[in-house]
């Protein structure tokens, strides 16, 4: 019987972990990916599993078909779990009329976030939540050691869901798609269902002894101390957890394997660590002894763990394989507080047993309590202790933390049975050490190492950092190059990864999104921007006098206010130009609620790799800024072609170009590619209207110091109009919400050979000669000059397409000194 129970159990945990991840995917479409929404989600996830706790507990103990009741609970979670997956993205614009008055009041629309969230995910979280005291209640009908059950349930249920965090993110998704993946959680609590079904025949009805019966009120002292201890621990590695990954974001790059990895790993500790404690009880019924040992253990490793390290981060520098580094790092940080982790929940369920509980009584007990810490906990981490205190403080005062948790858990239960001198060396052995490690803890260790291990890469000859800043979103660091004494440009890094820059060749692809729309549209109004970066594109659209609105959205308001490094001067700012409404916002959130129509949208998200980043590259989401466009309007969009393969630009484009019927791609900086689509209704600009731009005095000078010295040169930069890219992607699927792995989470160490004929000057320019959306919009006169231009393009290609080390020969060279009028080449 424990057994199959165990296999049922682990079973339930990958359904359960595989539907939690997909549910937090596609809550991400319907509430957004901010900071917040996550946060909030997770919460609520959290807050459903303690109810089920606690029903479970309270009445678990009355039921005589146990199996019965824990099939029913299973079904219900595989049907309401797939409805959910179905159902989540398609609410926002349901709801859209709730949401839209209050995009600029947080506060209430995180409010409004949360609710939503608890109660869509109610019936199969609290159904989750019941799945633990029900089972542990009906095989304590049989077995004489509680904790030996409690440890076995616990233990296999969360390798289960470690096992279904790995499959959904290494196979199902990708293979299947989200609603394949769900049918496969389906699957897996449908063969749950049936196994319990043939246990509860086999079973029939119990008679349930004292075990399983005894109910004792939450009266003794000993018994809330256990309590507390279950609810606080549950909280300190909740709010660890999102330290742990926040820490080792700065050493590798955030995409949805490194978090599915980073999951996993916790979750192998906790199951473990379940696992162990209930074979110590199988030894040692009074186990529950060494409960204040392992507090002070736990919070000892946690502060020894962060200390050692950098030894870990110098031994993953040789590690390879699907997992790299992060195979390394994670396990040598989060595995040792994970596995205790586990072990104290075993035994803390075992001493309430002692304290005169039944069985599902003393499971539910501790596992709401438990469960109700951890509700809190990545609210607390989030958005209390990483603003206030960074990284290293929060990891100190969590593993001091542990600290209380021994203290509360230092008399177990009401019991006269001595302590064995084994235990209360360990006891001494554990109080020592975390004496030790709290008050050693290397307080300088993140600004003197661990800080500068991201930015190192980029810290050459002439650049130092100018701003680190642990935001709420992510570590933020800004790099500045200095020539001569002066500050000549900035590069933001995010975590572990470059994420924008000023330099010269950055410059001209941010600023070109704008330039290039702005010749094309006859009267453009209103504008918005989505993602800031390092504000080069918001610098070029407060430099437009054309726009009477501008929005700004970007989901780090961080990154915003740090924004000042590159526009140091009073006045330069662009946020502070009247005009500008800045919305602190996720993106696609924000085209779902908003209500206005935008004469131009422009983007520049993060890289698509990017956890939760790929929602905003799928079909959907262009339909969205096709919808969001006014009749005539213009989108331009970031397209790095040089961080995902050949086959992931496909199906960007394909599922850009299935959006927009006049869709077109550019280059707008070598391989920093410019998706540009076009809605239906507009006219097309007159050529004095297209060159009105080199005569302003602000935009003038700025685009002929980035190469544009002639409105003729804008049309070099083009590469395929809508037939030929559909005619370049008619062998692959488009990016879309269902399918978000067609763009992998593994990183692209090598550019596409298939890039660079794309970019042949010789077939862009007979592409742009022969394009009827060209002879249709290109002012006819510019259309004939911009043809003898071409060539030009062929140099600036060679330059910036080799990480801007020109590889030019002689005679060109000698072409560009002697046979030509521009300058920027020159320079």
């Amino acid at each position: 019987m424990n057994f199959i129970v165990s296999l049922v159990f682990f079973a339930s945990g990958a359904s359960a972990l595989i539907f939690e991840t997909l549910w937090f995917r596609q809550a991400g479409l319907m509430l957004g990916n901010s900071v917040w929404a996550t946060s909030l989600v997770t919460s609520s996830f959290m807050g459903g599993l303690a109810i089920g706790n606690a029903l479970a507990g309270k009445w678990g103990s009355r039921l005589r078909r146990p199996f019965l009741a824990y099939a029913g609970l299973e079904g219900a979670i595989g049907v309401i779990g797939f409805a959910l997956i179905v159902l989540l993205p398609g609410l926002t614009g349901f709801l859209a009329p709730v949401f839209t008055p209050l995009l600029d009041q947080p506060a209430l629309l995180n409010a409004v976030r949360f609710v939503l969230a608890f109660v869509l995910l109610l019936i199969p979280a609290t159904a989750m939540g019941a799945t633990l005291p029900l089972l542990a209640g009906a095989l304590s009908t049989a077995e004489a050691r509680f904790g030996r059950v409690l440890g076995m349930l616990y233990g296999w249920n969360t390798l289960g869901a470690m096992a279904g965090a790995l499959a959904g993110e290494v196979f199902l998704i990708e293979r299947f798609g989200v609603r394949g993946a769900a049918w496969c959680a389906v699957a897996l609590n449908a063969g749950a269902v049936v196994t319990a079904l043939v246990l509860s025949r086999r079973a029939g009805n119990m008679e349930l002894g004292p075990e399983a019966m005894g109910d004792a009120p939450i009266s003794t002292r000993t018994d809330r101390r256990l309590i507390a201890a279950a609810f606080l621990s549950g909280g300190l590695l909740l709010s660890l957890e999102v330290v742990w990954f926040r820490l080792l974001l700065l050493f590798v790059y955030g995409t949805s394997l490194s978090f599915a990895v980073m999951l996993a790993v916790v979750l192998f500790g906790i199951g473990a660590g379940g696992l162990l404690a209930g074979r110590l009880v199988r030894a040692d019924g009074d186990a529950w002894r060494w409960l204040s040992g392992l507090g002070l253990s736990a919070g000892a490793v946690t502060a020894w763990t962060y200390t050692a390290l950098p030894d870990a981060l110098a031994r993953s520098e040789s590690a390879t394989g699907y997992f790299g580094p992060l195979g390394v790092l994670a396990p040598a940080l989060m595995l040792p507080t994970s596995l205790i982790s586990g072990a104290l929940f075993t035994l803390m369920g075992t001493a309430v047993k002692a304290s005169g509980r039944g069985a599902s009584s003393a499971a539910g007990v501790v596992a709401c309590a438990n469960t109700t810490g951890a509700m809190f906990g990545p609210l607390i981490g989030t958005f209390v202790l990483l603003p206030t205190l960074g990284i290293e403080g929060a990891i100190f005062v969590i593993a001091a933390g542990y600290g209380l948790v021994a203290f509360l858990v230092a008399r177990p239960a009401s019991t006269q049975i001595e302590t064995p001198r084994l235990a209360k060396a360990g006891l001494g052995i554990a109080a020592t050490a975390f004496v030790l490690m709290i008050a050693l803890f290397p307080f300088s260790l993140m600004r003197n190492n661990l800080a500068l291990r991201p930015a190192k890469t980029y810290l050459l000859e002439g650049q130092k950092i100018e701003a680190y800043r642990e935001g709420l979103t992510e570590t933020i660091t800004y790099i500045g190059r200095e020539l001569w004494g002066e500050t000549t440009a900035h590069r933001l890094l995010t975590n572990s990864h470059s994420m924008s820059g000023s330099h010269f060749a950055s410059a001209r692809y941010m600023r070109f999104f704008v330039y290039l729309p702005v010749a094309l549209h006859p009267a453009p109004k209103k504008v918005l921007l989505i993602s800031y970066g390092v504000g080069l594109t918001a610098k070029a659209i407060t430099q437009t006098r054309q726009f009477e609105t501008i929005d700004v959205v970007d989901i780090s308001k961080d990154i915003l206010e740090l924004g000042r490094i590159v526009f140091p001067q009073p006045g330069t700012f662009p946020l502070d130009d009247p005009r500008v409404r800045v919305h602190v916002e996720d993106g696609r959130f924000f085209l779902l609620t908003t209500d206005q129509r935008f004469d131009i949208i422009t983007a520049e998200p993060p890289p698509p790799k990017g956890s939760g980043i790929v929602n905003l590259y799928s079909r959907e989401y262009f339909d969205l800024v096709r919808e969001r466009l006014a009749p005539g309007g213009m989108t331009t969009y970031w397209l790095p072609v040089y961080q995902v393969s050949w086959r992931e630009t496909k199906a960007v484009i394909r599922g850009f170009c299935d959006a927009f019927e006049d869709c077109s791609l550019w280059t707008g900086s070598g391989l920093e590619w410019m998706l540009v689509g076009f809605k239906a209704g507009g006219q097309p600009a007159s050529e004095d209207h297209f060159a009105m731009q080199w005569s302003d005095p602000v935009a003038g000078p700025e685009l002929r110091a980035l190469g544009f010295e002639r409105p003729e040169l804008f049309g070099t930069t083009f590469m395929a109009d809508a037939p030929a890219l559909r005619a370049i992607t008619s062998d692959t699927e488009p990016l879309d919400d269902n399918h978000p792995l067609r763009i992998s989470p593994q990183l692209v160490t090598t550019v596409a050979s298939e890039y660079f004929p794309l970019m042949d000057v010789s077939r862009t320019r007979a592409a742009f000669e022969s394009s009827d959306w060209v002879l249709r919009v290109w002012p006819a006169a510019l259309r004939e000059r911009t043809l003898a231009e071409f060539e030009l393009q062929r140099l600036i290609n060679r330059s910036l397409t080799r990480e801007g080390r020109p590889s030019l020969a002689l005679p060109e060279i000698e072409a560009i000194l002697t046979g030509m009028s521009l300058r920027v080449p020159v320079l």
